[in-house]
Parts: C-alpha cells; structure tokens; sequence
C-alpha cells in the first residue's frame, strides 16, 4: 500500500514574516512511521467563509496538529490572562478549519501539545491560559510541566485510561514522559473524552470515541524517542492506511 501523506500544521512569527517553521523532529517521526510529512501552512483564501475548493484528502490522509506558541483566547471566548505568552490568530484560525474538515472528511488527527489544545478548543472546549497561576492541583503540587532544560529531559508520569484508544495503542496503564507547555486544558469539549493525565490532574490525553480517529496528547512523543512514541506515529499511519483502504474496497 501507498506511505500516506501526513499534513502537518507549522508556525508563522511576526519577526520573520518570510518564513514558516516547524522541528524537523515532527518529520522524521512521521517518515520514520512510514509516512511523508507535507507542511500545511496557513491559507487565509481558504478561512470560513470561503470554503474548500477540493478535499483536504485530496492532498493528504492524515493530520497532525504540532506544537507551538498560546491560543488566542477570544477562540474560547476569554480575554487574555496576564501570562498569556504570543499568539497567532490565524494560525489558530487555520488549524480549528483544517480539524473541522478532517472530520467532515473522515480523516484522522493527531495532536500534539498546542496541537491537543487546539483540537479541544476547535470542538468546543477551553484551556488554562497559564497553569501556575489558574490550576491549584486536588491535593498535590502541581508539576513542572514547563521547565528550563527542554522538552528533551523533562519526565513525569502520566496514567492511561483502561479501553481507551490511547490504551490499545501503547499497551500500558503507566508511561514517562516529557513535557513542555504552560497552557492545559480546562474544560472538555463535548464529544471527546479524557485518556491519559499527570499526577496532578492536568489532562495529557484526549480522544475521540467511536469510529473517529483523534488522539491528542500533551506531551512531545517526536522529541521523546522510544516505543511509546513509535506507537503513537505508528498508530496515525495505520489509521490512515485503513482509511483508504476502506475508501478503495480493499
């Protein structure tokens, strides 16, 4: 069967106006999964309410949301907080019309860090815009989800949820990783359910249940080499291969 072509979303800074980015890391997963990563920078002719002129799956079979900088707020309908890092509204605005119509398409997602955020957000939930300063953990200290030295060295543990997709994925109940972000989710959007969380209660797995391939994770699996990530990289490219191959009659 055809190595599927993965669409990965990237960043755009206001201090390089020329230039898209993303870690080279998220491509190497995903060629080292069996796939071809394709960047997907923003499209502002294709934002609502234009529409798309031809499929999404026309170009890729898969979607994978990468990480990056805060959301904008007023996408969950909240001012900004103090701590609110920078923001790229049309990145936000982008990536939530490329989740809606993965899903009209049927095509799965993944999402990692931001990119969790992001789909929570686009199905209707929230976030914590800072969490040291808008979480208090039930009865524990609240981890250091955003250290100094990298998302490379940071460990915590994070618990999986018995029957979960993520479970069947990676086969454990427990797993170490690492961890980079300042932004978590606050509430659940409707429709999704909670696979994996750190001691502390923030949420480090979402998915979709039923037929809908989506999986988010807060982590960073591509920069956290091992079987746990191979799985996870692995798992959006079998999703993808049976999503053609259903599609063909295979």
């Amino acid at each position: 069967m055809k190595r599927p072509v993965i669409g990965i979303t990237c960043s755009h800074r206001k201090e390089h106006p020329d230039q898209y980015r993303l870690a080279g890391a998220y491509c190497r997963a995903v060629e080292r999964a069996g796939g071809i990563p394709v960047l997907l920078p923003a499209v502002e002719s294709l934002l609502p309410p234009a529409k798309f002129d031809r499929p999404l799956g026309s170009f890729c079979q898969g979607l994978l949301l990468s990480g990056g900088g805060d959301l904008d707020p007023s996408f969950f309908g909240e001012p900004p907080h103090p701590r609110l890092g920078s923001v790229d509204p049309l990145r936000d605005h982008w990536e939530i019309t490329l989740i809606h119509q993965a899903l009209k398409e049927g095509l799965p997602l993944l999402g990692i860090c931001r990119g969790m955020q992001v789909l929570n957000v686009a199905l209707g939930g929230s976030l914590y815009q800072d969490l040291p300063s808008q979480y208090s953990p039930p009865g524990a200290a609240l981890l250091e989800h955003r250290p100094s030295r990298g998302a490379e060295d940071a460990q915590h543990r994070v618990s999986i949820k018995e029957g979960t997709n993520l479970h069947f994925l990676l086969g454990r109940t427990v797993i170490w990783t690492n961890s980079h972000h300042h932004q978590a989710i606050k509430d659940l959007a409707p429709g999704l359910l909670v696979s994996a969380w750190s001691e502390d209660q923030v949420v480090e797995g979402i998915e979709a249940p039923g037929e809908d391939w989506l999986l988010g994770v807060q982590w960073h699996p591509e920069r956290w080499p091992g079987p746990d990530s191979e799985k996870l990289f692995g798992g959006l490219i079998e999703a993808c291969r049976t999503n053609e191959a259903g599609k063909n009659g295979l």
